[in-house]
């Protein structure tokens, strides 16, 4: 029977076994009431960012906070866009590269030195399609060769610390790929299946996912076409998988179990994006998830 559906007919049974499989975990949520989930059962793939409702997503999204480090660091890369002269643009470049550093520290909590500015930017600096890094590389938005010669140029980066500070370049079209993130959109995948699943893992294995930036080009597609399809910010759907991630103690799991328990995981009202334990900013995380 499945080998003579084609075209249009593959595509919407791919989406009525999606919307079965995800509407059978959003049943299970706590705080879903009896005569409610009538409501969940008729969930469709539209209203969904890889298996999740989008409201969840938001709602997750919306708990994110981490004190005004980011609203800082995106003050400095509005001041690194600016720079009038050469000598400038190095010291605005310095500066930003160490509150990027900080903002994904491994192996220690990070710090909060005196915010530059109550205020966020309102009003950001225009963002061409190209930086260039003091006596460094070109750095283009959408050209993944140049992330890796970004990369190359600062001696002791990875893949989380190297896409943090492409967000802060271009925040509405970049995101930060750390472990969490990785590991949710991965266990998430798996869960829903079809084109949301990226290939990175088996559903049946316990593999250790390290952030590359061959793998931040795949999410980063994946993450934008969601977000644009569900009218959801790319920021705030990474933010979201973030602190899914976080609400999740994938220890142990395998991947097809850690979607399943992402998908379940509710946003807790007041948990904000903080320090947490010593590790919680490692590249790669102690375990697989």
């Amino acid at each position: 029977m499945a080998g003579l559906l084609t075209g249009g007919r593959v595509r919407k049974a791919r989406r009525s076994r999606r919307t079965v499989m995800v509407s059978l975990v959003v049943m299970n949520w706590p705080g879903v009431s009896r005569n409610r989930r009538w409501m969940v059962s008729g969930v469709t793939s539209r209203m969904l960012v890889l298996g999740v409702p989008v409201e969840k997503i938001r709602a997750f999204g919306g708990t994110w906070s981490d004190g005004g480090l980011w609203d800082d660091t995106l003050r400095l890369a509005d001041r690194a866009w600016t720079a009038p002269d050469d000598d400038e643009r190095r010291m605005r470049w310095h500066h930003l590269v160490m509150a990027v550093g900080n903002f994904k520290r491994q192996n220690g909590r990070r710090l909060r030195p005196a915010r530059i500015a109550a205020v966020p930017v309102t009003a950001p600096a225009a963002r061409r399609d190209r930086f260039c890094v003091p006596e460094g590389p070109a750095v283009i938005c959408d050209d993944a060769e140049s992330w890796t010669r970004l990369q190359q140029s600062l001696g002791g980066a990875a893949a989380a610390t190297t896409t943090t500070l492409l967000a802060a370049l271009w925040p509405d079209s970049h995101h930060i790929l750390d472990w969490r993130v990785l590991a949710a959109v991965t266990g998430l995948g798996i869960l829903v299946g079809g084109e949301e699943n990226l290939g990175l893992a088996e559903a049946g294995s316990r593999t250790h996912l390290l952030p590359t930036l061959d793998q931040y080009a795949k999410v980063r597609t994946l993450l934008t076409r969601l977000g644009n399809q569900a009218g959801v910010p790319v920021t705030t759907l990474e933010r979201a998988l973030y602190l899914m991630s976080r609400a999740v103690q994938g220890k142990g799991m395998t991947w097809a179990e850690y979607g399943t328990a992402l998908a379940a995981a509710v946003p807790a009202p007041g948990r904000a994006a903080d320090d947490g334990p010593p590790d919680d900013e490692q590249e790669v995380p102690p375990a697989a998830p």
